[in-house]
């Protein structure tokens, strides 16, 4: 089968990136909205819903666009790629270009959706208590860093078993959201952390913390090349083929 081109992989990461945000933030903010009406306090089983949204939607992306883009939808998997030589790094500009882009254009659809209510909601926009950096930084670190690990494991490897690694990387991102969503809302994208920022400032919403975007940025690219660094490291084998530009054809993820 023909390799997609390169303007067609911006597009599917645009959308798949798009969707994430309206599947994953957009239930934070429907939750806040439903909570705000109902007067039911936030629990885990609220965290519990939103997380598995965040695993259903990456799962349906993953298998809808990931023969097309790789389904990276998260610019430190699209970094953490070109650092472990899986995909050009020529390529990257456009593919965080697009990744940003769908973010904050899913982050609109939220609104378009939700209406004022969802913007009176966060519009899923996240932050941490001030203070607490050094716990949110390394809750954003450890988090991202296994999202990126179970990526390159399952859907770079070659020798993985074929098939799983869509259910393997929502699995993860399920898990991982359940603890660090209490530290920072679980970013472990800078894509769908900034989607939603960037959104709310003209719709009139609670200014976003800004301060604190070196922090969730920092954090997850730190965390995606730690990543490639230590599976590259356990995956390596005497004899390995060269990485080629499709390598990448099986990679899917996000959060």
């Amino acid at each position: 089968m023909a390799e997609a081109t390169f303007s067609r992989k911006l597009v599917a990461e645009f959308i798949g990136t798009a969707a994430l945000v309206v599947g994953g933030p957009g239930t934070a903010a429907a939750t806040g909205v439903i909570a705000k009406s109902s007067g039911v306090e936030f629990s885990m089983a609220q965290l519990g819903v939103i997380s598995f949204a965040f695993m259903m939607v990456i799962i349906a992306m993953i298998y809808a666009i990931g023969h097309i883009s790789g389904c990276h939808i998260n610019p430190a998997v699209s970094v953490a790629l070109a650092a472990a030589r899986r995909m050009p790094w020529s390529q990257v500009p456009g593919y965080l270009a697009a990744q940003f882009a769908g973010g904050i254009a899913g982050a609109f659809a939220i609104w378009g959706i939700l209406g004022q209510d969802g913007v009176d909601a966060g519009l899923g926009v996240l932050s941490y208590q001030p203070g607490n950096t050094g716990h949110a930084f390394f809750a954003e670190l450890v988090g991202t860093f296994l999202l990126v690990f179970v990526v390159f494991g399952t859907a770079v490897d070659r020798r993985a078993t074929p098939g799983w690694y869509g259910l393997a990387i929502a699995a993860i991102v399920f898990a991982v959201i359940t603890v660090v969503g209490p530290v920072t809302g679980a970013a472990l994208n800078p894509a769908r952390y900034l989607g939603p920022m960037v959104a709310i400032v003209p719709l009139g919403g609670a200014a976003p913390l800004w301060e604190q975007v070196p922090v969730y940025l920092g954090a997850a690219f730190a965390a995606g090349l730690l990543a490639a660094a230590c599976y590259t490291y356990l995956g390596a084998t005497r004899r390995s083929a060269p990485a080629t530009p499709a390598a990448d054809d099986r990679v899917g993820v996000a959060s």
